[in-house]
Formats: structure tokens, sequence, C-alpha cells
């Protein structure tokens, strides 16, 4: 094999590697993006999020409140109808455990509208820090003071 063969087929093997490595949100040759966004920047939907709060706020937590109670009360006379049976005691074991998964997902829910709550704040000191990092970058240049 001659050394110019040699050279060739390394080029060729550097150039294959190097356009199979790349980041999934490296933009790919030719435009467009890693992912499924049009542009690289991150982006929040605010409007999306504050629905999302308003919904958990005003209408799946109360209504998983109401749900869950609302078995209350005829479980309860159910077990009275059934104690000292084996029924009784089985249909009170899974009433118990049907208030512990209630109360389970409500904490979750809160969790949630925490969260989504907080995004926002999160996102806005990101960016207050970024820019500030951004201002201290010394482009080189002096800049021009008046005086």
């Amino acid at each position: 094999m001659a050394w110019d063969e040699w050279e060739q087929l390394k080029a060729d093997a550097l150039a294959r590697r190097q356009e199979g490595m790349r980041l999934d949100s490296a933009a790919a040759a030719g435009g467009g993006g890693g992912g499924t966004g049009d542009s690289a920047d991150l982006k929040t939907n605010k409007s999306g999020k504050k629905a999302a709060v308003n919904s958990l706020r005003d209408e799946i937590r109360p209504d998983t409140d109401t749900a869950g109670s609302h078995t209350d009360e005829s479980s309860s006379a159910t077990v009275r109808e059934f104690s000292g049976w084996a029924t009784g005691s089985g249909l009170k074991a899974a009433h118990e455990e049907w208030n512990l998964q209630v109360k389970s997902l409500k904490g979750r829910l809160g969790e949630d509208q925490t969260a989504l709550e907080k995004t926002h704040q999160d996102f806005q000191y990101l960016d207050l820090g970024i820019g500030g990092q951004i201002v201290q970058i010394d482009t080189g240049h002096e800049t021009r003071r008046e005086g």
C-alpha cells in the first residue's frame, strides 16, 4: 500500500467519524436542530404553565378531594354492616388503602402545582444570572468614556 493511499484512508475514516459524531442538540448539516425545536433557544411556555397551575388549583385538586371523600360515608356504613365478618375487615382495609392512595395523589398534585409555579421564577433568575455573566465578558475593546 502506498503512503498516499494510507493517508487518504485515514482522512476518509476521520471524515466519517466526524460526520457521525454530534450532539442531539447540535444543528445537523443543512439546517435544523436536534430534538423537536426549530431553534436552539431554550423556551418556556408561560401561558401553558399558568393554565396548568390554574387547572390544578381550581379543578383537579378540588375534584380529587370530592372523589376521594365520596366513598367515605357509604364505605363506613358498609363496614359497620359487615362488622365481625371477614368481608367487613376486608372492606375496612380496602377503604384505608383507598384513603392512603387519595392522600398520596393529592400530595403529588400539590407538588406538581408548586413546581410549575416555581418554574417561572427559576427561569427569571437563570436569565438574570446569564445576563450578568455576559455583561462581564471582556470583549477586548476599550469602552469610550466621555469626560
